[in-house]
């Protein structure tokens, strides 16, 4: 991944001396999605603005991910995907090294106002002639310093001088709808259960070493749904975002059992992807989608968050699926399908796939293990299978393949309510299974 190469704006850092909201409604956007943070430490603030409270630190060499800019304030992602602002022009500096901003001259009457847009409220006005002390240029619009807070004014409205002047260092205030920040401390997680410390993001990596339950790190960098922290010793290493909790938030906690678990549902098909075909002509779409509806209706009686991929007849594509499972920190997530075979009624019964044996293989054997119980269709068995929605699923998954819709025995269970429920029965014992056993970790 390219690393953002960050403009230094010398006299920008004044800012870090002034209270106000430098938060521009005009968005600048970033030119990659991550910055490495090169200062000693780097505060994370509530909003885009000195005057917001701090929410924790960063250390140098740490990695955030940028979500947008806006103009000199980057909104980065943080541990269990917590949302915070960073100085862009103090990434590679520490805050309040120098006083010192240019001075220009009112050509125009103007406007001074709280963000850079036409649209933001009016602090005051500038008559020609009055000078102004300016912290930084972009664009359209000047930031300047105005009864000490950061204001901004049109960049066309006003002409620079060449001289400069030295601000004073006034104490810095809170908005009314933040509280101060009493102290702040780097950005840190706690195992809930006993973990492996890895020496990569991936189930698949070398293991550093094991950390008990309760063991404190503190996060460097996070990437997708892994983190990448340091103990208190000084080891370094990654643990996946489902098996730490983060303060405030409880986003990180692994389900122990299915009341507590967020499991999405994937429809296959919908829209103008009718899927596969019945030898009557029904089509794929419309039983996947019936099916999927009675497993969360008893998902959801058990207690569980359902989210659904799909809830009606529409088109949804392939890469946007496996995305909702990563937004919402599924514990699950289960695709449903039916097979269909080259030749009609040559081929019958239903399979469980996985793709990442680390990830998904407990799953898919507590899932196909219930069905294999109760359903009265041949049980092909788990297999490996190379499908989009769960190859490219950060989340525990499976596909489910319950039946060959052009086999008329297959179908004739496929079609019957009475079967969809049974189905829905056995995953609600599958995954009930599946978190006591504790697999989810």
């Amino acid at each position: 991944m390219k690393i953002k190469q960050l403009k230094r704006w010398p006299l920008a850092i004044a800012c870090a001396l002034l209270i106000g909201v430098s938060a521009a409604t005009t968005t600048v956007l970033a030119e990659s999605s991550s910055i490495t943070v090169r200062a000693t430490v780097l505060n994370v603030r509530l909003g885009p603005g000195m005057s917001y409270g701090l929410m924790g630190q960063v250390q140098r060499g740490t990695k955030l991910t940028v979500i947008k800019q806006e103009n000199s304030w980057d909104q980065v992602r943080l541990a269990g995907n917590k949302i915070g602002w960073v100085a862009s022009w103090l990434v590679d500096q520490n805050e309040a090294t120098t006083t010192s901003a240019r001075t220009a001259t009112v050509t125009a009457g103007a406007n001074i106002r709280q963000y850079a847009s036409t649209s933001a409220k009016v602090l005051g006005t500038a008559a020609a002639g009055d000078t102004l002390d300016v912290i930084y240029q972009e664009g359209n619009w000047t930031q300047i310093a105005y009864h000490n807070t950061a204001a901004w004014v049109s960049t066309s409205t006003i002409s620079l001088t060449g001289k400069t002047v030295t601000l004073a260092s006034p104490q810095q205030t809170q908005p009314q709808s933040q509280k101060a920040a009493q102290t702040v401390s780097a950005i840190k997680v706690t195992t809930n259960l006993a973990v492996n410390l890895r020496s990569a993001a991936g189930l698949n990596a070398p293991v550093v070493t094991q950390l008990p339950k309760n063991t404190t790190v503190t996060v460097l960098d996070q990437s997708s749904e892994w983190y990448k922290v340091q103990t208190a010793d000084g080891k370094t290493g990654y643990l996946a975002a489902w098996t730490v909790t983060v303060p405030g938030t409880k986003a990180a906690k692994a389900a122990t059992n299915l009341a507590e678990a967020t499991i999405v549902l994937d429809p296959g098909h919908g829209g103008s992807d009718s899927g596969a075909e019945s030898t009557s002509g029904k089509h794929e779409k419309t039983y996947t989608l019936q099916t999927a509806q009675a497993i969360g209706a008893a998902l959801r009686a058990q207690g569980a968050n359902v989210v659904f991929t799909r809830s009606s007849d529409t088109f949804v594509d392939l890469a946007p699926r496996p995305v909702v499972a990563e937004k919402d920190h599924a514990d699950a997530f289960i695709s449903v399908h039916f097979d269909s075979s080259a030749n009609a009624n040559e081929a019958s019964g239903f399979t469980t796939y996985y793709y990442n044996a680390k990830k998904d293989m407990q799953l898919a054997k507590a899932l196909n293990h219930a069905f294999d119980t109760n359903l009265s269709m041949t049980n092909r068995g788990v297999q490996f299978g190379n499908y989009e929605v769960i190859r490219n699923n950060t989340q525990p998954a499976v596909l489910l393949e319950m039946g060959y819709i052009n086999s008329d025995k297959d179908f004739a269970h496929i079609s019957s309510s009475t079967y969809q429920q049974q189905v829905a029965s056995d995953v609600v014992k599958g995954l009930t299974a599946y978190f006591k056993a504790g697999n989810h970790q």
